[in-house]
């Protein structure tokens, strides 16, 4: 798969090279082909190569709830949405709690492109929303993190 990436807040300072190129590569490594209905596939592909790459399993965002985030390692938080569009903002929630409570010192997301949004489904979480909306919402969702758009 494609990748692009884009930074929010300094992501791009904050979060070492070495682990911004592990993640492009955990992506790229993926070799599901974008359909109606491969949004599973694709994810499970990426986590699958991330937890080669030694990132977590999905990690609790609390001792006292059960959400949780797709994964962290040496303090960098993931998120992996292939889903509906709210999700996503329920994903933007937890990494800016979390860092807020100094579990992570910087974020990640990993969406789909907008046009592969569109091949995957109706209402699929895409980046280019994600960075128009974090632009607007800058002051709320103060994270250092780096989008990246998965095609």
């Amino acid at each position: 798969m494609k990748v692009t990436a884009r930074s929010h807040c300094a992501g791009d300072e904050a979060i070492p090279k070495p682990i911004r190129q592990e993640i492009a590569k955990a992506i790229e490594a993926a070799t599901v082909t974008p359909a109606k209905g491969a949004a599973t596939q694709i994810r499970d592909a990426i986590i699958h190569n991330l937890l080669a790459s030694g990132w977590s399993a999905e990690t609790h965002i609390s001792n006292d709830s059960e959400m949780t985030i797709t994964s962290v390692k040496s303090k960098i938080g993931l998120c992996l949405q292939t889903g509906n569009m709210a999700r996503m903002y329920a994903d933007l929630l937890k990494l800016q709690k979390i860092y807020l409570d100094g579990a992570i010192t910087a974020g990640v997301m990993l969406v789909p492109s907008q046009a592969c949004a569109q091949i995957l489904g109706d209402n699929v979480a895409h980046a280019a929303r994600l960075e128009r909306e974090l632009e607007i919402f800058r002051k709320v969702i103060h994270i250092p993190m780096v989008i990246y758009s998965i095609e």
